[in-house]
């Protein structure tokens, strides 16, 4: 029959082409994969239910904190953005980073962080949006 390494496959091949209406029962099957990048990318889906979300930012993966970072949701709870903020990974930081849905007020205190790498990233994200962000965001100020 199929191997496992098969049932990756082809679970890692269709979650690349995620479908925005994939419904609740399979974005929770991925989300309980064993393989980590299949979990991430259910994470980083913007349907992904929220009380999922909730325990994908406590995942033991990097990968899948990530994942979680990226997601897109416009109402994504601020304490979820502010326990990623707080992880030791900069991988996890510099996704959060990226996405442009996490408030300018987190981005800015991870502007602040002078001894991290990705304080400069931050700073940059904030002083790209012009005008009097521009210049608050070289010092990690939201504007």
């Amino acid at each position: 029959m199929f191997s496992e390494n098969y049932s990756r496959q082809t679970a890692l091949a269709s979650l690349k082409d995620l479908d925005e209406n994939l419904s609740d029962q399979e974005l929770v099957r991925f989300a309980k994969a064993d393989e980590a990048m299949i979990r991430a990318a259910a994470a980083a889906h913007p349907n992904t239910p929220l009380t999922l979300l909730l325990k994908l930012v406590r995942d033991e993966s990097a990968t899948v904190r990530a994942g979680v970072a990226r997601n897109p949701r416009p109402d994504m709870p601020e304490d979820i953005y502010l326990d990623l903020a707080a992880d030791k990974t900069p991988e996890v930081v510099y996704a959060l980073i990226a996405n442009e849905q996490v408030p300018d007020a987190i981005i800015a205190k991870l502007g602040r962080k002078f001894g991290k790498e990705y304080s400069s990233a931050a700073r940059e994200r904030l002083s790209a949006k012009g005008g009097r962000s521009k210049m608050l965001g070289k010092f990690g100020i939201a504007g």
